[in-house]
């Protein structure tokens, strides 16, 4: 009867959540009316809307399901390698929304930035169509690992298989997406709401369930439970030490991957242009930490406590079953059916959020790059993207049906892959003038071959090897070729544009004049 109990709260409370979803996104549609609204919001998004949708994007099934997956395996140590290394990303954030936003005329895409920062004169930047590609990998494995999180609560709490639930998602990335940025945004902000108090809820549950936080600390000093039943006993305390059962070479590397790796993803830079002036933009990530603390903190508690509620999975689950599961025995209806939702707004915030990333460097960064000589129909472009998500939706939801292993750790790889390719070319080129092209194909193309040897190898901390032969390719590359163009970094560097860096904007932008944007730019401002 509680299964049962939990279903029917479920099927109401998500009843209501879809309707909601719906109404916003229909609305945020009469928000678009150019290209750069659907990309970026116009460049002129309010503080609200920014810091909602900051912080549901953080809050991915990798924080909801994995993270309380990683404690119940490692301890502690997830802490350090996950909950650590993003709020470390998070709190040197502002930094960079502070010259990211800077620009009068800002590019639509993370790529257009590479382009604008390293090849304004290009007629076709090979640059952009390659940081392109590298985004649309990454950013379909991270939609993937949503639409199987999704997938992983529909089917433990419904019972229906797996492989038909996931498909329900497929409608609601859909609905979210169509309104672009806005739509994003708007339904992220309502998702960060409800991933709050849903697991507040959770961890309400599991503190009543459990005594308390000094029980589940004198568990966690004694267990040798297995993960899962059968497996290898754990050794007696192990879920206490800091390194947990990685080993500090292995948990460094997912720290670093997930602090300094996560900071430059291209979603977190295109997120900085969306704000109406710098100022917002600093102000947005700022609050977003703040935010971020009692979301963590519900995770951190549910997951250390699942351990002494359910000492060892049955065989054949993974630990990214942990929240469903607990909620599932130890929760009242209501209140599981709160948690639950918490957990699919946590997929849907960021699937929709990286669906858009993908559809958007496909279509925008790729194709049309490619096609330099075409004008750029504002209309038909949005319409076209449209189709783009649509598309990629559908395919990662059918390359979901036979999911990977552990949420968490997909993450730490394409956040690692990221920062070893991105770190470089995204800070020197915000931060030093003589930053060029030739160190930037440097530091991306050996960054990433680096990333992925080294992971291929076994080798513990891919991330460093990958960051610092990028950064040695990088110096390399700018200290044997010539200074860049000042329509290159001016932007970035100087209180006003000049007229030539103007118009090589509008000329990358297709715009055939700057009055539209400068327009907009004062009424933001």
């Amino acid at each position: 009867m509680e299964l049962f109990g939990i279903g029917i709260s479920y099927y109401i409370v998500f009843a209501g959540y879809l309707l909601f979803l719906a109404w916003t996104t229909f609305q945020s549609m009469k928000q678009v009316e150019t290209l750069s609204d659907f990309t970026t919001g116009g460049h002129r998004m309010g503080l609200i809307l920014g810091v909602g949708t900051s912080v549901a994007t953080w809050v991915s099934v990798a924080s909801v399901m994995g993270v309380p997956g990683y404690l119940y395996r490692t301890g502690v140590a997830a802490i350090i390698g996950w909950v650590a290394g993003w709020f470390l990303a998070t709190s040197i954030m502002p930094i960079l929304a502070a010259r990211v936003r800077r620009p009068e005329i800002p590019p639509r895409t993370f790529p257009e930035f590479i382009r604008m920062r390293y090849e304004p004169f290009a007629k076709v930047s090979s640059l952009q169509i390659i940081v392109a590609v590298l985004m649309f990998v990454g950013y379909f494995i991270f939609c993937h690992l949503q639409v199987v999180g999704f997938g992983i609560v529909f089917n433990t709490i419904t019972g229906i298989p797996y492989e038909y639930a996931i498909f329900g998602f497929l409608a609601i990335l859909v609905v979210t997406s169509l309104g672009g940025f806005w739509s994003v945004a708007a339904t992220d902000t309502l998702n960060a709401v409800l991933i709050l108090i849903g697991l507040a809820f959770g961890m309400a549950a599991v503190l009543y369930a459990t005594g308390g936080y000094g029980a589940i600390f004198a568990n966690l000093a004694t267990s040798t439970a297995p993960v899962n039943v059968g497996g290898p006993e754990l050794p007696a305390g192990v879920l206490l030490t800091p390194e947990g059962t990685f080993g500090w070479a292995v948990l460094m590397g997912i720290f670093m991957s997930n602090a300094l790796g996560a900071s430059v993803s291209p979603h977190w830079i295109n997120r900085f242009m969306a704000p109406k002036n710098a100022k917002a933009a600093v102000l947005q990530m700022m609050w977003t930490v703040v935010a971020l603390i009692p979301i963590f903190i519900c995770l951190i508690t549910i997951g250390l406590g699942a351990k002494m509620l359910l000492p060892s999975l049955p065989v054949g689950k993974t630990t990214d079953y942990i929240m469903p599961l607990i909620v599932q025995e130890y929760a009242p209806p209501f209140v599981g059916a709160m948690t639950l939702i918490a957990i699919l707004a946590a997929a849907i915030s960021t699937a929709n959020s990286m669906l858009l990333n993908c559809g958007t460097s496909l279509y925008y960064d790729i194709y049309r790059a490619l096609l330099p000589e075409g004008k750029l129909d504002e209309g038909k472009a949005k319409n076209h993207l449209r189709y783009t998500v649509l598309a990629l939706g559908l395919l990662s939801v059918l390359s979901a049906i036979k999911p990977p292993l552990l949420l968490a750790m997909g993450f730490t790889y394409v956040y690692g892959a990221f920062g070893a390719c991105f770190m470089w070319p995204v800070w020197l080129g915000l931060f030093w003038r003589r930053m060029n092209r030739s160190g930037a194909y440097a530091g991306i193309l050996v960054g990433i071959l680096a990333y992925v040897v080294a992971r291929y190898m076994g080798h513990s901390n891919p991330f460093a090897v990958g960051s610092a032969l990028s950064l040695a390719a990088t110096l390399i590359g700018v200290y044997m070729t010539s200074a860049p163009p000042k329509e290159a970094y001016e932007a970035y560097f100087e209180p006003e544009m000049s007229p030539t860096t103007r118009a090589v904007a509008l000329k990358i932008r297709r715009e055939d004049d700057d009055a539209h944007v400068v327009m907009k730019t004062q009424a933001a401002e």
